[in-house]
C-alpha cells in the first residue's frame, strides 16, 4: 500500500509514527489519571477544611478553644458552655486534622507522579504537558528550587497547620511569589488578601524534599488568615 506522499504504509516512517501515537495516547491516558485523581484529593481536601471550620465555628460560639478545662474550680462542668457540643467539636477536629495530613500526603504523592510522568519536550499539540493538572490543583510544570522566604510559628489548628505547613519549612514558591521575584513580605501579605477563601499554590522545602501545599487563608480562631509568621530567608 502507497500513502499519498508516495511512502509505504509499512515502512518504518509509518511504523515509527504509529509508535510515537501509541506513547502519545498511552501519555495522555495516564495523565488523566493523575489529574482525576488530583481533582479528587482537592475536592475531599476543601471538604474536610470546611467541616472543620464548622466545628472551630461551635467553639467559637462557646468563646472557646482546644485546650481550656471543661470543668469549672469545684470540677462540675461548667455552665457557661455546651460541654457536650464542644467535648464532641473538640473530638471531631482532632480526627478531621489526622485526615486532612494524611490526605496532604497522599496528594503530594499525586503531584510528585504527575510531575514525574510529564513529557519533557512539551511540542506536541496533544501532549498532556499543554493541560496541566485541574484548576483546584495546579501546579507549575517546572518546580521552584530556591528559598526566599521561612515559616514561622506555626499554629495548632491554623489555616497553615492544616494546609500542612511546618514551622521551620522554607518557601520556594507562594502564589505567584518566587526567588526570582520576592522583595519583601508585604508581596506574601498582598497574595493572602487576594486569596481569602481560595487555595494559594505554594512550594515549601522540608529538609532535603520539596513539599507542595494548598493554603487557603480562611478568618479562624487565632491571629490572621494563616496562623503562622513567614520572614525573608
Amino acid at each position: 500500500m502507497t500513502t499519498h506522499d508516495g511512502s509505504h504504509g509499512t515502512g518504518p516512517g509509518n511504523r515509527h509514527f504509529r509508535s510515537k501515537f501509541r506513547i502519545c495516547e498511552t501519555l495522555n491516558r495516564t495523565m488523566q489519571r493523575y489529574k482525576l485523581q488530583l481533582s479528587h484529593l482537592t475536592k475531599r481536601k476543601l471538604e474536610i477544611e470546611a467541616d472543620i471550620a464548622s466545628q472551630k465555628a461551635i467553639l467559637d460560639a462557646n468563646g472557646i478553644g482546644m485546650n481550656e478545662p471543661l470543668i469549672d474550680n469545684e470540677g462540675f462542668p461548667r455552665s457557661d458552655i455546651d460541654v457536650y457540643k464542644v467535648r464532641h467539636a473538640r473530638h471531631r477536629i482532632i480526627c478531621l486534622l489526622n485526615d486532612h495530613k494524611t490526605l496532604m500526603k497522599d496528594i503530594e504523592q499525586a503531584l510528585h507522579a504527575f510531575h514525574a510522568n510529564l513529557p519533557r519536550n512539551g511540542n506536541s499539540p496533544s501532549s498532556p504537558a499543554h493541560e496541566g493538572p485541574p484548576n483546584d490543583a495546579a501546579v507549575d510544570v517546572v518546580m521552584p528550587t530556591r528559598t526566599f522566604a521561612v515559616v514561622k510559628e506555626v499554629e495548632i489548628g491554623s489555616p497553615a497547620d492544616i494546609a500542612g505547613l511546618r514551622t521551620g519549612d522554607g518557601l520556594v514558591k507562594f502564589g505567584s511569589v518566587n526567588a526570582d521575584n520576592f522583595q519583601g513580605v508585604d508581596e506574601i501579605a498582598t497574595v493572602v488578601r487576594h486569596s481569602v477563601g481560595k487555595p494559594i499554590n505554594v512550594v515549601a522545602v522540608r529538609g532535603a524534599s520539596s513539599v507542595p501545599v494548598f493554603l487557603t487563608p480562611t478568618q479562624w480562631a487565632g491571629k490572621g488568615l494563616l496562623g503562622c509568621s513567614i520572614h525573608p530567608a
